[in-house]
């Protein structure tokens, strides 16, 4: 039973969530994976790398994304170590260096609902969300990616549904009767959500969206109504 809800926005000038099937050219998705958002938070709160896979396991974690700015996605040529020559600089006599497009986010924005089970990492990041600071800087999807965010607040007056509605979140399918409506932009990707500690994808699923922010209407899908808000957790 989900009783309270933390709220935070999340934002950057650019991001990049990779696509785990793509290598010599980086895709991104177009939201914060399962596995990225959790990873944030636990920078956040203080969490070593590689230590919070079953504390934030799907037992004990709920959450769900909310766009806000439109998806925005830009190509960028990084410069990095050709690696086919060597592994370090020192190692290369020539052209150590290859240039690798890159997908990027730009102006990303999103809106986090965020629930756990374990009492003490929920009121660590509430506190450090209203103070706005954080243990370890938090980044979006990549370290040269500085993110910034803002406590939106913490929401207690909770409803489940099963209605028909417009959810203001990011949709899995298989939970969802989505209605595709006129004037609207979707998108679908498979997305990971949750690891072991073996940094094994432990769930995928496929998420629709509107690329522009807007809301999706479905018919006799289960929600949670949050304070005025229709939230569908993934």
């Amino acid at each position: 039973m989900i009783e309270k809800v933390l709220v935070f926005d999340i934002w950057g000038d650019y991001a990049h969530f990779r696509k785990i099937e793509t290598t010599t050219s980086p895709l991104t998705y177009s939201i914060p994976t399962g596995t990225s958002l959790l990873g944030l938070i636990s920078a956040m709160v203080g969490l070593e790398r590689d230590s919070y896979y079953e504390i934030f396991s799907p037992e004990n974690t709920k959450y769900a994304i909310r766009i806000i700015n439109p998806i925005k996605k830009v190509g960028i040529n990084l410069s990095l170590i050709d690696t086919k020559k060597g592994r370090y600089l020192w190692d290369i006599t020539k052209n150590p260096r290859t240039l690798i497009p890159f997908e990027f986010l730009k102006d990303p924005r999103y809106r986090i609902y965020f629930w756990t089970k374990r009492s003490g990492i929920y009121e660590k990041l509430k506190f450090f969300l209203k103070h706005h600071q954080s243990f370890y800087t938090p980044y979006l999807g990549l370290s040269e990616l500085i993110g910034n965010f803002e406590y939106i607040g913490e929401f207690d007056d909770i409803e489940i549904c099963k209605d028909n509605a417009e959810i203001y979140t990011v949709l899995r399918k298989d939970k969802a009767n989505f209605i595709v409506e006129e004037g609207k932009r979707y998108g679908l990707e498979r997305i990971p959500l949750f690891m072991d500690n073996n940094r094994v994808v432990g769930e995928y699923a496929d998420v629709i969206f509107e690329l522009n922010g807007k809301s999706l209407r479905v018919s006799e899908t289960e929600f949670y109504k949050i304070g005025s808000e229709n939230v569908s957790f993934i």
